[in-house]
């Protein structure tokens, strides 16, 4: 055994050029049966996994791709519902003004409110209107329910209208049913009241009550409200009479101000 060891290792590098000779003949003589093997064996260890996740990863963003187009074509949909159904809305709200006709020798400006101002009650509307469209400070602003307010300052492509929300506004006001007088206010605290109405006068809940014309900014009959509430006082020259606004002021959109005929 050891003369066997001995010879190997005297003659190791011959046996191995010999051995790496035999193997290149063998593979030369049947390459073509081993090949296709070698082939399928390194294919099969090196390539398909590779190939597997390739096509998986390639699945995947496929699926992603479709899931964003999907999620953008729901996004078009939904905005495009959305914008149908506040033109539906709209046009709603312009039907009901169609009726609607503006005081003797006045014509009407329609106007979009852009923002509201007023940290706990709307005191101002900026509109989309300015002297470019005739418009000037102290014409008065009225929506198909009633009177709004007085245009105080302008630019020319936008407006800003003091509303009867405002607590330094003030308004000639009338009952219709009496004929009687009053100034409207409004208190951030309690809201819309009718000023300076005797006790003697004749007053009661749901009374309509209207601009009397007094004071040179608003037009006689304009719709400002109704009663909701009177209350006397022991020893009091007024009765204090509680007002509910004709128009809602925390959703002005549509509004029109008032132009005198006589202006064009």
């Amino acid at each position: 055994m050891n003369k066997i060891s001995n010879l190997f290792t005297r003659h190791f590098r011959n046996i191995h050029f010999v051995s790496i000779i035999l193997i290149l003949a063998i593979l030369f003589i049947a390459g073509k049966f081993v090949n296709p093997y070698l082939n399928q064996a390194v294919s099969a260890v090196f390539y398909s996994p590779f190939a597997k996740i390739k096509n998986n990863f390639l699945e995947l963003k496929s699926v992603s791709e479709d899931n964003a187009r999907l999620s953008q074509t729901l996004i078009d949909v939904s905005m495009k519902i959305a914008f149908y159904e506040e033109a539906t809305l709209e046009n709603d709200r312009l039907r009901s003004i169609l009726g609607f006709d503006p005081p003797a020798n006045y014509t009407l400006i329609p106007a979009k409110v852009i923002s509201i101002s007023g940290e706990f009650t709307p005191i101002t509307a900026t509109i989309n209107k300015g002297t470019n469209d005739s418009i000037w400070i102290d014409q008065p602003v009225i929506n198909q329910e009633g009177l709004i307010g007085r245009v105080s300052s302008v630019s020319p492509d936008f407006s800003i209208i003091q509303l009867l929300t405002d607590p330094s506004n003030r308004v000639a006001a009338r009952v219709v049913s009496s004929r009687e007088m009053g100034i409207i206010k409004y208190n951030t605290n309690t809201g819309m009241y009718l000023d300076n109405f005797p006790i003697q006068g004749d007053i009661a809940v749901n009374d309509l009550i209207i601009s009397s014309g007094l004071g040179g900014v608003y037009p006689a009959g304009l719709t400002v409200g109704t009663v909701s509430e009177v209350i006397k006082e022991e020893l009091e020259p007024f009765y204090k009479v509680k007002v509910t606004p004709a128009s809602n002021f925390y959703s002005l959109e549509e509004l029109f101000i008032l132009r005198e005929t006589a202006e064009e």
